[in-house]
């Protein structure tokens, strides 16, 4: 081989090595730049407008004209005129800040909805019952677990610990992402008899209840009661026509009814099961971390503001109409929904993760209860 060869040959290799390690190095750069931008993003401490600059550079391809078009579609039983609506139109004026151009459909029939959001042909994002959240995210489905928070402020403070970018994994799952929540009120039992002074007198009675809450037919089946499902909208309507003697449902059934039918004879055990929650479940390819997140985050912020309208709503139900339980009663009612938190947990219903994470708080509150130094959670 000639000098003259040898010398090209090198000089071809020494080249490809040198293009070689200059795209590496491009990549490298790259990525970095990535991975600071998305660092950027989900760093709550930062400066919210940094955050959106960097999220607009981030996802700049899903950006058309500045803006990343969504649809959201919104159950709620009233209709477009109802609580849950109205405040999802409050969030689209607020989303225009990140950049998301909204589009809010609302749905009284809480199963197409569901249907829709499977599809994924209608909604990208859908706000839905906590209940049939289970289906799409089991971490944050367990939110609702029959007695896991009893007040709102332990509901609050679970809000705060889900913002947290350290929970991102557990609520994003394979195709759909946790996006946030908002309390609607509470879970209580509505009692047809206002001599029925706890959930342990319905016993061979009807009880209406959700038929997509697997815990309320856990209840039914614990008091020995007779399980009557359907959606919100028929479980409302044959308690009022007296067809069920009770109904498990959240305080929103109570709106769903109206006045005019509101027997002097119902009332509503004050103590409540379980918070009730509407949850923005996301299609993963809809949503990336970095906007999932700051998403979390403006449902923390807006907490309050909705929890003051759900007391709003609430206010028109007159004094009279709650129904006071004993001591002993409520004493078993507590052990009564914690088998029932432990049953579905077993059967892989219930999260165990945010099973300990409601006991917990729980115990943050009140430290002196039994199952802070012997948990079964």
């Amino acid at each position: 081989m000639s000098a003259k060869t040898f010398l090209t040959i090198l000089l071809g290799t020494l080249l490809g090595v040198s293009q070689v390690y200059a795209a590496t190095s491009s990549d490298d750069l790259a990525g970095k730049r990535l991975d600071k931008l998305e660092t950027t993003v989900m760093n709550p401490n930062l400066p919210l407008e940094k955050r959106i600059r960097a999220l607009r550079k981030l996802y700049s391809d899903q950006f058309v004209n500045g803006k990343i078009d969504r649809t959201f579609c919104i159950w709620d039983p009233l209709g477009k005129s109802g609580p849950i609506a109205s405040a999802a139109d409050d969030q689209k004026l607020r989303s225009l800040h990140y950049g998301m151009d909204l589009t809010i459909i609302a749905y009284q029939d809480e199963k197409k909805l569901v249907d829709e959001l499977r599809s994924g042909d209608v909604c990208d994002a859908a706000l839905i019952s906590g209940g049939s959240a289970l289906e799409f995210n089991r971490f944050s489905g367990t939110i609702e677990s029959m007695g896991g928070l009893p007040e709102r402020q332990h509901l609050q403070l679970l809000m705060q610990v889900l913002a947290s970018p350290k929970m991102a994994d557990r609520l994003t799952g394979d195709e759909y992402v946790f996006l946030g929540l908002a309390t609607i009120g509470g879970t209580y039992a509505f009692m047809g008899d206002r001599s029925q002074r706890s959930l342990m007198s319905l016993k061979n009675r009807k009880l209406a209840i959700s038929e997509d809450d697997p815990a309320m037919a856990a209840i039914a089946s614990s008091i020995r009661a007779d399980a009557v499902p359907g959606s919100m909208m028929a479980s409302v309507q044959t308690f009022a026509d007296g067809e069920t003697s009770s109904m498990i449902s959240s305080i929103i059934a109570y709106l769903v009814m109206g006045s005019g039918q509101v027997s002097p004879n119902i009332g509503i055990l004050r103590e409540p099961l379980a918070q009730s929650t509407v949850q923005l479940i996301g299609r993963l390819d809809k949503f990336p971390a970095g906007l999932a997140q700051i998403l979390r985050e403006d449902f923390l912020f807006k907490f309050e503001n909705y929890a003051r309208r759900v007391d709003k709503e609430q206010a028109i139900i007159p004094e009279n109409f709650w129904i006071d339980m004993n001591e002993a009663d409520k004493a078993k009612q507590e052990i009564m929904l914690r088998d029932v938190r432990l049953k579905l947990r077993d059967q892989g219903v219930y999260d165990p993760a945010m099973l300990r994470l409601e006991r917990k708080i729980r115990c943050k509150f009140a430290p002196g209860r039994d199952e802070c130094t012997n948990p079964v959670e």
